[in-house]
């Protein structure tokens, strides 16, 4: 079993290493609008443009550097040097004066530290080939994106706190700090990876299923954005109760997503990874639909089991799943599925300031149950058209 394997120390290393950076990214990214607001006085165009830009510039950087790292023997120097984009990033941000300057090196540097991420895990993936059997692969990288997940869970609040300790200045010093500390960890200490030779046999053409698979994920994805977007204004617009519950209702989701990740995991080892992938899809139907006609605030609690389902399933099987359709691809299968996250997210941002200002926030859950059921058709499309991995 992989978590019998867990013990050997390279894949601790493996999930030490991933577990850091993602942590480094959650005391890092959340902080920024806070940052750029106060440090600059920026207006919220400014702070809307400062992340649009990022999202932008890593969509470009992380697919460039996953179908460079698809042509090298070894992932480790770019993963070393996304780590070490992220210090000097950091400790720009503790230097900057200016706005310009802060939004350079988030372009730049920081992007260039995010786009390692999907890296990371390609380089998992490698590693699993040559170490686990098929079904402990598919448990391995589940149980590694969980691991990532649940750094998020503490990490912004961590942040925060710190903040109110330390000036801007100390703060991103200190994460600087950390990150050259990953930056050691992954030079000495991450264990080598060969190329795999899986294969993956379809029925449809490969690149008409990727793009499906890409579209439907970003759609997944953009739904989730403009969701968490509007859930503190829905709540206090909509049904009239204090801000506070949609922490409430986000903790509560975090609280069982987790579970249900490994759980998906599970089920991997045993059903094909496509058939999954259309329940997580399915599931956020229930959610939004249920978000529209509620009036009643208990009600969104039971629906949040919709709303972890959808995490579980689309976030911890899906990059297995690109992975799989994008064989000896693994670098830029897994840039791939992290771009539906950045696409996402700035389509999520853009369904809030087209559609709430003229619908209201409660509509704008209508619109994401019609963005979730075209995503479904295109999955369960694309799970018709997969044929069953072969096992090496």
């Amino acid at each position: 079993m992989i978590f019998k394997r867990a013990l050997s120390l390279p894949v601790l290393f493996i999930f030490i290493t991933s577990s850091l950076q993602a942590f480094l990214f959650s005391l890092t990214l959340p902080t920024l609008s806070y940052y750029i607001s106060e440090k600059f006085s920026a207006d919220a165009f400014s702070i809307g443009m400062f992340f649009i830009l990022i999202a932008l510039s890593g969509i470009v950087i992380s697919q460039l550097m996953g179908n460079l790292s698809d042509k090298l023997t070894d992932r480790r120097p770019l993963i070393t040097f996304g780590l070490f984009s992220g210090a000097i990033s950091c400790y720009i941000f503790s230097e900057a004066h200016t706005y310009i300057v802060a939004l350079l090196a988030g372009v730049t540097f920081f992007s260039i530290s995010f786009s390692s991420i999907s890296q990371i895990f390609a380089h998992a993936r490698e590693y699993a080939e040559q170490s686990f059997n098929r079904k402990e692969i598919v448990m391995f990288n589940t149980s590694l994106r969980a691991l990532s997940a649940f750094s998020w869970v503490g990490g912004p609040a961590l942040g925060f706190i710190l903040l109110n300790y330390f000036n801007f200045y100390s703060y991103y010093k200190l994460i600087a700090l950390l990150y050259i500390a990953c930056t050691a960890l992954a030079l000495f200490v991450l264990p080598a990876a060969t190329i795999s030779s899986s294969k993956v046999m379809t029925n449809a053409k490969p690149n008409a299923l990727i793009a499906i698979a890409f579209i439907a994920f970003s759609l997944m994805f953009a739904c989730n954005q403009a969701y968490i977007i509007a859930l503190p204004l829905y709540v206090t617009q909509e049904l009239g109760v204090d801000v506070s519950w949609s922490g409430w209702l986000m903790g509560t989701a975090a609280a069982i997503e987790i579970p249900i990740m490994l759980f998906a995991g599970w089920l991997g080892t045993r059903f094909a990874i496509s058939s999954l992938v259309c329940i997580g899809a399915i599931a956020p139907i229930v959610l939004y639909l249920g978000f529209w006609q509620a009036t009643e605030l208990w009600i969104l609690f039971p629906l949040q089991i919709s709303n972890a389902l959808m995490i579980g399933f689309i976030a911890g099987l899906g990059m297995t799943w690109f992975q799989d359709l994008m064989p000896n691809k693994t670098g830029a299968a897994s840039a791939l599925f992290w771009n539906t996250t950045n696409v996402g997210n700035i389509l999520g941002a853009v369904i809030i300031a087209s559609f709430a200002q003229l619908l209201g926030y409660r509509d704008v859950y209508l619109i994401n149950t019609i963005m979730a059921i075209t995503a479904t058709i295109l999955l369960l499309y694309a799970a018709r058209r997969t044929m069953t991995i072969r096992v090496n």
